[in-house]
């Protein structure tokens, strides 16, 4: 054991205690002996220094060496106690044993002192090598790890009670099994390779491995194994220890850290993470979608700014935006126009948002691009629509609508006085129908607009109101419904006149209609024949529906009214084999905003 040893004698013959130092400095190699006559005077030596042994006469006259160890050892103090007396005999010799000494010698010759500090020594060296596997086994037990010892025949001499919980046997049921009694076959040959790299001459002193134990009961248990070789010296063999930990919670976190990195890496959208805490906030993570969209390599993105995407055309007010989020610690979403690697432009929706530790600080950011190019000029083209819409809505309006008036007027001066009064009025009829497909012609290009500010509203109230402004003639109406819907209430209205125009226009003036709700939305039904299977396909298209002198805008109407609401509507057949129209994503949809 390196360090030197502390020896306290006690013997009340000064030239024993002479002897016995020479001896003990002679035959170890760094020792140090205190000698004292008085046992009281050791006593009060033990209490104020430490020492590593300490060697005691039997026959002393202030009190005897059994009772000086028996003091000793009330006193609390453990250290290594060799009885070395001259007055020997058996029956002091198994008193001593009996009380605990660590050794028991009678005074003799040079070769009796020379057995007397091989003891010392041993003792010493016993005693200290315990203490440090006390020290061990107490963080050992601790820590709670699950400890275990397989001996030279490859048999489990000690396993520890953390480790009986990890398994689900009783201790006394692993004692003397094999690994194999907690492995597979793999694992148990995996445990032996790795031990046979530490026994050899150039191997590591410790092998760290996975390794699945099967408890008594329920699943494989995924645990990381810590294994040595135990001291031995030459080719005596004495066995392993190894310190078993469960890995369950690490593995499971690391599958979740690798399906999240894996959707990352595979997002339809670029994904970037920027480290705030480096100077100009560099990524530090860009995704393959990321990389496709704007052309730059990983190598070429990794550690600089995403800004080095702006180019001549980028805005300001968006730049601005990022800014103010970050300053703020806030998520926000800006569209702006950057630039690829080639010097293409394109549109991207960037989105982000800070991500936070428990402390609630910010460590990174967390930025998503959508390229919406397509988006954006689809959205101009849909520009440029809606103006030649409003143009020629303008263009219907004025000079459409101004000589269809005159027209009109100019007709009913000339049938007040001609006597051909059947042709007059057949002219105004066309030129009131001409009148009739204006109007409705305009309510289709407005109906198109999307909802800008939709408000709750009482579906019979609006049903009631939209019948009352219908010429209905004879038909009746039956409401079966009390929901409110989020709408615009005049095109709600326009929405159910024009359903019902449709029935009576259709069935006939004594038709019965029916509103009624359905789990997403409501439904208009008649009683009519149903829906005629020449027009079905093609029903909600403009002019296709009309029969009887009607324009066939109504049900294009209707569409388009639930569309800008973001509804659908579906003909079908009701229940008495009339024609059912059905209103859904009432309640699921927010209307779209302008």
């Amino acid at each position: 054991m390196p360090g030197a040893i502390d020896v306290l004698h006690v013997d009340d013959d000064p030239s024993v205690l002479d002897l016995t130092e020479a001896y003990f400095e002679r035959e170890l190699d760094a020792v140090s002996v205190t000698s004292v006559t008085d046992p009281e005077e050791a006593l009060d030596r033990l209490g104020e220094g430490a020492f590593d042994c300490v060697v005691s006469d039997y026959d002393m006259p202030a009190m005897d060496g059994l009772e000086f160890f028996d003091a000793l050892r009330d006193r609390h103090q453990k250290v290594p106690f060799v009885l070395y007396t001259g007055k020997g005999s058996e029956e002091i010799a198994s008193q001593a044993l009996n009380a605990g000494v660590t050794g028991y010698f009678q005074k003799g010759g040079p070769e009796q002192l020379r057995r007397l500090a091989n003891r010392v020594d041993q003792a010493v060296e016993e005693h200290r090598t315990k203490e440090i596997a006390d020290r061990y086994s107490t963080v050992i037990e601790a820590l709670g790890y699950p400890v275990y010892v397989v001996d030279e025949t490859g048999e489990f001499r000690f396993v520890n009670e953390p480790f009986a919980e990890l398994t689900g046997y009783d201790r006394e049921e692993i004692i003397g099994e094999t690994p194999g009694f907690i492995k597979d076959d793999a694992a148990v040959q995996e445990a032996e390779d790795r031990l046979g790299t530490i026994l050899s001459s150039d191997g590591p002193d410790v092998q760290h491995f996975g390794v699945d134990i099967v408890p008594k009961e329920g699943e494989p248990i995924p645990c990381r194994d810590h294994m040595a070789a135990l001291p031995y010296e030459g080719e005596s063999f004495d066995g392993s220890v190894g310190i078993l930990r469960d890995v369950s919670d690490e593995r499971e976190r690391r599958e979740e850290l690798e399906t999240k990195t894996r959707a990352l890496d595979e997002a339809p959208v670029g994904v970037t993470v920027t480290d705030p805490d480096r100077p100009d906030n560099p990524m530090v993570y860009v995704n393959d979608r990321f990389v496709e969209m704007t052309g730059y390599d990983r190598e070429e993105a990794l550690g600089v700014n995403c800004r080095f995407l702006q180019g001549p055309d980028t805005e300001e007010a968006p730049v601005a935006e990022l800014r103010r989020a970050i300053d703020a610690d806030e998520p926000t979403t800006v569209e702006m126009r950057n630039y690829r690697k080639d010097g293409t432009e394109f549109w991207n929706r960037v989105s982000i948002a800070p991500i936070r530790d428990d402390d609630g600080a910010v460590t990174n950011w967390v930025g998503f691009q959508r390229d919406i190019t397509q988006f954006k000029e689809r959205e101009a083209a849909l520009e440029r629509q809606n103006d030649r819409l409003d143009s020629f809505a303008s263009i219907v309006s004025h000079d459409l609508r101004n000589p269809l008036n005159v027209a009109q007027g100019r007709v009913e001066l000339a049938r007040e006085v001609s006597d051909d009064a059947a042709n007059l009025d057949a002219a105004l009829d066309a030129l009131e129908r001409m009148e009739s497909i204006v109007e409705r012609t305009l309510t289709l290009a407005r109906e198109g607009e999307t909802v800008g500010d939709p408000e709750h509203v009482d579906l019979a109230d609006v049903v009631a109101d939209s019948w009352s402004t219908v010429d209905t003639a004879d038909a009746t109406l039956s409401v079966e419904t009390e929901r409110e819907v989020l709408a615009d209430p005049d095109r709600l209205r326009n929405l159910f006149e024009n359903l019902i125009c449709n029935a009576v226009d259709h069935v006939g003036g004594d038709v019965s209609i029916r509103v009624g709700d359905l789990s997403d939305g409501f439904y208009v039904e008649d009683d009519g024949p149903g829906i005629d299977s020449a027009v079905a396909d093609s029903l909600f298209e403009p002019g296709e529906s009309g029969s009887g002198g009607n324009t066939g805008f109504g049900l294009a109407i209707v569409q388009e009214i639930a569309t800008a609401h973001g509804w659908t509507v579906d003909a079908t057949t009701g229940a008495d084999g009339g024609a059912r129209f059905e209103v859904r994503g009432v309640d699921k949809r927010t209307p779209a905003t302008a």
